[in-house]
């Protein structure tokens, strides 16, 4: 094998290797992206879940269809939504919070990328970036007893965003009052937690001893054995998945994209350009006189023009003559034998006939023999 295809082949392994290490194969271990409580990697809930679960929790995925609040619920987590929030979803959820519900938001995308800012807007709620001096902010100091039964002193945040309000009822719970990064606020007859942090909430975050404290603080308000539900919706998970999902959130589309960059790779190292194109030889091919002469002929065969052909040929026979014998061809046939017999009084003769034949009607075998004839007369 040639070394310049080794190296080919060498490369793309390289890159594969690569992108199964870090690609979103690594992130979960089954669909779903983001927080998902689905998710079992570093940065899923699928911890939350089970722990949850295992604290005698009533759990539900919010998934289907379409999205609505369980009115059951005394919980609702938004951890990292993938999806973005539509203005009537976000009505729902505040409407259901109205009614008595908890809800905890938690998104550390700012700006664009922000796929929960229509919920946060819902409460008076924004997520900005963090003032130059605290970004990034990994570590968020808690500034509020209610987080203190179990203690926690400092959450593990690892914020790149703050939560920013004009509410005069907002509580910031973690953070400073510059950057905001865990706030409470009542909303009607529920309590709407709101984070700028997702790691807390994660399968690395609940690690932190502080920040699973934490969150058995948050969860004071969900009375015991209460039905608590994840929002899977917003995570990709509907009936009628999105191209997105498929692609980073199952297997099958891992594999197609692996597929797709091994083979995007070898044709961009092992491809040519396109030179100048090369015509068609019936492009470059001039037509024969006999293909014209083929072509002519049928179309004045289909257009019943014998007698046309016949004076064509008549006139031309004189012409030749003339130009052998040096007459005129202008003149009637009479004049013009006369002179054709001085100088020649054979051929005057035999064109005398042919002539005569051809001022008389005839058919296209008969035609085609006083054609040869005049043919060898003026090759003689």
């Amino acid at each position: 094998m040639p070394k310049r295809d080794v190296l080919i082949l060498a490369g793309i392994f390289i890159l594969l290797a690569a992108f199964i290490a870090l690609g979103p194969a690594r992130a979960t271990s089954m669909p779903g992206i983001g927080a998902s409580s689905y998710a079992s990697g570093p940065g899923g809930a699928l911890a939350f879940f089970h722990w949850l679960g295992e604290l005698g929790y009533d759990l539900e995925r919010v998934q289907g269809k379409a999205f609505a609040p369980d009115p059951d619920a005394a919980l609702m987590l938004v951890l990292g939504p993938s999806e973005r929030y539509s203005r009537e979803e976000a009505a729902a959820v505040a409407e259901w919070v109205a009614a008595g519900g908890t809800l905890l938001v938690a998104d550390g995308n700012v700006g664009a990328f922000g796929m929960a800012d229509r919920l946060l807007e819902a409460f008076e709620l924004e997520l900005v970036p963090l003032p130059d001096d605290a970004a990034p902010l990994l570590e968020a100091p808690v500034l509020q007893p209610a987080l203190g039964t179990p203690l926690a002193r400092t959450l593990r945040a690892e914020a790149s965003g703050a939560i920013s309000s004009a509410r005069a009822d907002l509580a910031v719970l973690a953070g400073s009052e510059a950057a905001p990064v865990l706030v409470g606020l009542q909303h009607g007859e529920g309590y709407v937690y709101a984070s700028s942090a997702v790691f807390p909430f994660t399968n690395a975050g609940l690690a932190e001893p502080d920040n699973a404290a934490a969150v058995l603080n948050l969860l004071r308000r969900v009375p015991p054995g209460g039905r608590v539900v994840f929002d899977e919706y917003h995570h990709g998970f509907i009936d009628a998945p999105s191209l997105r999902a498929l692609l980073l959130g199952t297997p099958w589309g891992w594999a197609t994209l692996y597929a797709a960059g091994v083979a995007a790779g070898y044709l961009a190292l092992t491809g040519r350009r396109f030179g100048r194109p090369v015509p068609l030889r019936e492009e470059v091919a001039r037509r024969s006189s006999a293909e014209y002469m083929e072509s002519m002929a049928g179309l004045l065969r289909r257009a019943g023009k014998l007698e046309f052909v016949q004076t064509h040929y008549r006139t031309s026979l004189k012409r030749r003559l003339a130009r052998t014998y040096g007459l005129n061809p202008q003149l009637d046939d009479a004049p013009f034998l006369e002179g054709l017999a001085d100088v020649s009084p054979a051929h005057a003769r035999t064109a005398a006939a042919l002539l005569a034949q051809l001022a008389r009607p005839t058919d296209e075998q008969t035609l085609l023999r006083l054609v040869a004839e005049s043919d060898s007369l003026t090759q003689r």
